[in-house]
């Protein structure tokens, strides 16, 4: 008697599945760890953009304006837009010792992400017209597992810290 050496059909889909099953869940985790890197650095974010604030605040001599210098931001405008100046006008010159706004751009800015059900794009925008004392930047978190956040909801900073 002839014994062939192989393996037989279902053996080989079996192995197959059980590839299948573990890249899907490979994948699973790797994007729930995408999500969760990116809500840390939208805290990041914001947290340096209240110590850039908070400095200049404190300087005295500085003002919240457009990324040009020429005039303040008004509601609505993004972050990235803003710069930190020694006056908002003619001839305003930005200070490059503080935080340069324009690189502080939400780190999914091709995409959208759920907020209260609703896709919506990323981007960090004020709400009312911003000043170095009085601001409100809103962003939004997709997991809910970093700082406390929310999923899917939108956040916002202002001069006393992150608000849920």
């Amino acid at each position: 008697m002839k014994t062939k050496k192989g393996f037989t059909l279902i053996e080989l889909l079996v192995v197959v599945a059980i590839i299948g099953l573990l890249a899907t869940l490979g994948v699973i985790a790797f994007r729930n760890a995408q999500q969760k890197a990116r809500d840390t650095k939208r805290l990041g974010d914001m947290r340096a953009v209240l110590a850039a604030y908070a400095t200049a605040n404190n300087e005295g001599t500085f003002a919240l304006c457009n990324s040009t210098c020429a005039a303040a931001p008004i509601s609505g405008s993004l972050v990235s837009a803003s710069r930190i100046c020694d006056k908002c006008g003619a001839g305003g010159v930005a200070d490059s010792s503080l935080i340069n706004l324009s690189v502080i751009n939400d780190p999914l800015t091709s995409g959208a992400v759920a907020c209260n059900g609703v896709l919506t794009a990323c981007n960090y925008a004020y709400n009312g017209v911003p000043t170095l004392e009085s601001f409100n930047i809103r962003f939004i978190s997709e997991q809910d597992s970093v700082q406390g956040l929310s999923a899917g909801k939108q956040h916002s900073a202002n001069q006393n810290g992150v608000v849920n």
